[in-house]
This record gives structure tokens, C-alpha cells and sequence, in this order.
């Protein structure tokens, strides 16, 4: 029986779909995988043939009527590829997959770009007579250089009546930013909604950026305490009595650059240095035995953490008990002491 059956309360109801069209990037940042000057998947041809993969997950799929298609590159809307004409292979994309599923399928088309590029103007209207929606990724540590994060800064007043969601990476340096404090990233939290993502140590400097688990629990407490707004947060304090997975594994699909659909997540086939093989169900039996999850007080309410980074064999593990479970304890305790 897969593990999947035996946790199915805690799948996540929507699908998501990730398609990363190709690698080529006008940032370099430092925890990011990716070949950034690959042109591989940059043609029409070759954008449109993942369709096929998307239109048959989406009409096979029995579970979800709401579908979420993740688009990214590398960096879609690079001047470069803007002044080609590839918006319009974007449109014709989004085109053929709307056309081709069941009429009771929502979808949405959400296109996942660094917000570093000056044509702001065709991009706005793109996302605007489409109606796209746009999720923008920001870090305060291994992203820009100074030049990039001026236009960054610029784009995102042009862009904010369109940008969704902020999503950033958990690196050990962003952690640790963000202990000592950021005035940006408070202007970000509270202006637009913030998604923290886990590191995935997919890069040769993956020790080096994974933060240990005792930085992570004062990240975590951090979150809870000053911006529980964040969606990964979310679990710690909205006191139900049961939430879903934040990860979407059960009820996902990822399309690389060369159409590889890789089982799992994208994630499990990056990472460097794995405990067990992560594109297994054994990834999940593993960490759930690790921490006697179906014991957990808290299980119910856990949203998990990412199957993929905890399977990485440098962690620094110096807590003596999942971090999830102790800010839960620091969230419930936090709860309580302000209701009184």
C-alpha cells in the first residue's frame, strides 16, 4: 500500500503543476541549480510539446477540479526573450491546455518570474489581458547585485496590483537576515502575501546554505511571533483542528526544460547527497519514522515538512525533537498567553 493511501486526509485537495519551460537566467543566484545560460526548451516547438503531458495529468485526474500551472524558466520574461516574441508562445500555451480539458476543470496560470527586466510595460499588459496571475520570488541573500535589485524594487511598485504571492528560499543566510532584522522584507510582508520555501540542496555549496535545525526553530518563532502571515505559518497558529500538507507531493506533476516528468518532485531529482532514495514512497516512511509522526500530538494539524530537504544527509541535526512540533509548542503557548 502506497504511504500515500494511509495519509490521504492530508494530501492536498488542488493540483499543482510546475513547468520549467527552460534554464536560461539572467540572475545567477547562488542556491539556484539550474544551467543559466542553457538555451534548451527556449522555442516554440519545444514549449508547446510539454501540453500533451499537462492536458492528460489534468483530464485524468479524479481528485482536483481547481488546477494551479506553475510556469517558469530560468527567467521567462528576460528582455532577450520578450523582444522574440515568446509572450505569444506563453498565450498559445495556456491557449492549448484551456482548449483541450474537461469544461469542469479550473485552472489558473501562474507564471513565476525574478521581476528582473525593463520591459515592464508589454509584461504588465500581458498578465492584465490574460488574466494571469504573477508570483515573484525575492531573498535577501544570494540573489542580486545592486543594478538587479534597483529594477527589482522598481518592478514590484509597477507590478503590485498583479503579484499574487512573494515566494523566498529558507538559506541559512536568508534565516539569518532575517533574525537581525530587514526593513524591505517588512515593507514585502506588509504589502503582499509571503510564501517561505525550503532549501533544497541541489548546489555544491548545499552545506554551506542549509541552515541547522536549531536556526530553523528561531526562524520559525520568529514567523510565528512577528509575521504570522506567512503562508507557511499558517499551520503553526490558525488553531484547526486539521490541515493539509504544504507539500503537494500526492497530487502534483513537474515537466523539466527537456520534458522529463520526474517522479516525486522536481526537488528529488536535484538534491545532492541523499539519505534514501527520494524519488520512493521509503522518503516518507523514513521521515515518518524518524520522528514517530503518527504518534505526534500535532499531526493532525502539521502541514509536514519538505520530504526532500529533510533527506539530506549534511543537515545539522542538533534538536532533540522535530522543529516542527516545538514551534507548534511556541505557537500554541503564544496563543494561549495572548487570549487570556
Amino acid at each position: 500500500m502506497s504511504i500515500y493511501n494511509v495519509i490521504d486526509q492530508k494530501v492536498i485537495d488542488y493540483a499543482e503543476i510546475v513547468v520549467c519551460l527552460f534554464d536560461h537566467c539572467n540572475l545567477s543566484c547562488v542556491f539556484c541549480p539550474q544551467i543559466h545560460d542553457d538555451i534548451l526548451g527556449a522555442s516554440r516547438d519545444e514549449i508547446l510539446a510539454k501540453t500533451d503531458h499537462i492536458i492528460e495529468f489534468i483530464n485524468n485526474n479524479t481528485r482536483s477540479k481547481y488546477f494551479k500551472v506553475h510556469l517558469m524558466g530560468g527567467e521567462l520574461f528576460q528582455d532577450v526573450w520578450i523582444q522574440k516574441g515568446f509572450l505569444s508562445y506563453y498565450k498559445e500555451f495556456a491557449d492549448r491546455i484551456r482548449n483541450n480539458i474537461s469544461p469542469d476543470k479550473d485552472l489558473v496560470i501562474n507564471f513565476v518570474t525574478n521581476l528582473v527586466f525593463n520591459d515592464y510595460k508589454i509584461v504588465y499588459n500581458f498578465i492584465e489581458d490574460n488574466d494571469y496571475d504573477m508570483s515573484i520570488s525575492y531573498d535577501l541573500k544570494g540573489r542580486f547585485n545592486v543594478d538587479q535589485r534597483k529594477i527589482f524594487e522598481d518592478n514590484v511598485e509597477i507590478f503590485k496590483d498583479k503579484i499574487t504571492m512573494i515566494s523566498m528560499q529558507m538559506t541559512k543566510q536568508n534565516v539569518l537576515a532575517m533574525l537581525d532584522g530587514d526593513e524591505y522584507f517588512d515593507y514585502l510582508y506588509n504589502n503582499f502575501v509571503i510564501d517561505w520555501d525550503s532549501f533544497i540542496p541541489a548546489v555544491e555549496k548545499s552545506e554551506w546554505m542549509m541552515p541547522k535545525e536549531s536556526q530553523l526553530l528561531e526562524f520559525y518563532k520568529l514567523l510565528v511571533s512577528k509575521y504570522p502571515k506567512c503562508l507557511n505559518v499558517d499551520h503553526f497558529v490558525n488553531q484547526k483542528d486539521q490541515n493539509k500538507m504544504l507539500c503537494t507531493r500526492g497530487n502534483s506533476t513537474t515537466i523539466l526544460k527537456d520534458g522529463t516528468v520526474p517522479k516525486g518532485c522536481s526537488g528529488a531529482l536535484f538534491i545532492k547527497e541523499e539519505k534514501v532514495d527520494s524519488t520512493s514512497d521509503v522518503l516518507l516512511t523514513s521521515f515518518f519514522e524518524k520522528y514517530n509522526c503518527f504518534e505526534c500530538e500535532y499531526f493532525r494539524r502539521c502541514p509536514l515538512t519538505c520530504f526532500v530537504k529533510a533527506n539530506y544527509s549534511r543537515t545539522v541535526d542538533d534538536l532533540d525533537e522535530c522543529v516542527f512540533k516545538e514551534t507548534f509548542k511556541f505557537a500554541d503557548s503564544l496563543y494561549q498567553s495572548s487570549s487570556r
